[in-house]
């Protein structure tokens, strides 16, 4: 059987019946005492991530903040960053020196130390960056967090990066898309704040929103009920919409790379949690509840099973209406 006919998330289950990996989260974590290191690995080849016209700084911004957000998903400080690049040796010097400022300039933003890594020759652009982080056992969040009864919501608003595709591919705006896409933000500190707030459960929205409550759904049979109205999605959204003749909430939900934490909390502190990230300037935003039932969604009228999702990797790509 070929990758291609699996998918990504049934890839590394099969794996993992082989290595006995033992959880599923954001990040690898060894216990220290009263504290957990975090590890992560993520890695942007060219043709999968760069767009033609990226800028290598942003290039190099990106792949260090997306690394950064899995540290971030278990509320993680960030503190060490490594590398290991496959380059193509026709590659100009000057391009690759745009990408390790690029990279710098994050870790400099949160006081991560660079402390090297490893380069190889190869076909194309591989960049693989590799985080450390620590956090105590009291404040990480895992995502075997996840319980029923917890309400669910996000930080800030999802949709720009599926938007920023759009807007790429049409031609409507190419440079405002590529940003749009790569200009990630790693919520390092609204995820401290959240966890030290009482959320339970944390992940970062790489895949979509969809993607996420169905992978969850998986790993640990709780479901989500979620209210189709209470999605807060980008501005650029309903520009996306309009363009590609995709609905707004299949744009926000079902593409993914917005990077956001997905995150829940008890549902009698909610409204104490709510109160305190207004008081924190923090932007989250509840848009249902776990339950013990499949993942649904209220579309004004009833409700119905959700059935996107979301981007995966080896398995075909989501169409955003006319834009493939």
């Amino acid at each position: 059987m070929k990758l291609r006919d699996l998918g990504e998330r049934s890839i590394i289950s099969r794996l993992a019946s082989i290595t006995g990996l033992p959880y599923k989260d954001d990040c690898s974590y060894i216990d220290e005492g009263d504290h957990y290191i975090l590890i992560t690995t993520d890695v942007i080849r060219k043709d999968t991530h760069i767009p033609d016209g990226t800028d290598p700084e942003l290039a190099g911004r990106f792949m260090a903040s997306i690394n950064l957000s899995d540290i971030a998903a278990m509320a993680g400080v960030p503190q060490y960053f490594m590398t290991a690049y496959s380059l193509n040796p026709d590659l100009d010097m000057d391009y690759v020196e745009s990408i390790e400022r690029g990279m710098m300039s994050v870790l400099r933003k949160y006081s991560v130390d660079f402390i090297g890594g490893d380069m190889k020759e190869g076909d194309d652009l591989t960049l693989t960056g590799i985080a450390i982080g620590r956090q105590t056992k009291k404040l990480t969040r895992k995502r075997s967090d996840i319980a029923k009864g917890q309400m669910v919501g996000y930080t800030n608003r999802i949709g720009r990066a599926a938007s920023g595709y759009i807007f790429y591919r049409s031609g409507y705006d190419r440079k405002r898309g590529i940003f749009m896409l790569l200009g990630v933000e790693p919520r390092i500190t609204e995820a401290i704040k959240m966890s030290e707030y009482g959320a339970k459960f944390m992940m970062d929205l790489s895949d979509g929103l969809y993607s996420s409550l169905d992978q969850m759904k998986q790993d640990y049979g709780v479901g989500f009920r979620i209210v189709r109205d209470e999605i807060v999605f980008d501005e650029s959204v309903s520009k996306a919409s309009e363009i590609s003749g995709s609905d707004v909430y299949d744009i926000s939900a079902n593409y993914g790379g917005d990077y956001e934490i997905l995150f829940t909390v008890d549902e009698s502190d909610y409204k104490d949690f709510q109160a305190a990230m207004d008081s924190e300037h923090i932007e989250v935003h509840f848009i249902g509840e776990t339950w013990e039932g499949d993942n649904i969604i209220f579309d004004g009228r009833s409700w119905q099973r959700i059935v996107g999702r979301g981007y995966e990797h080896f398995s075909e790509k989501p169409k955003l209406g006319r834009i493939e």
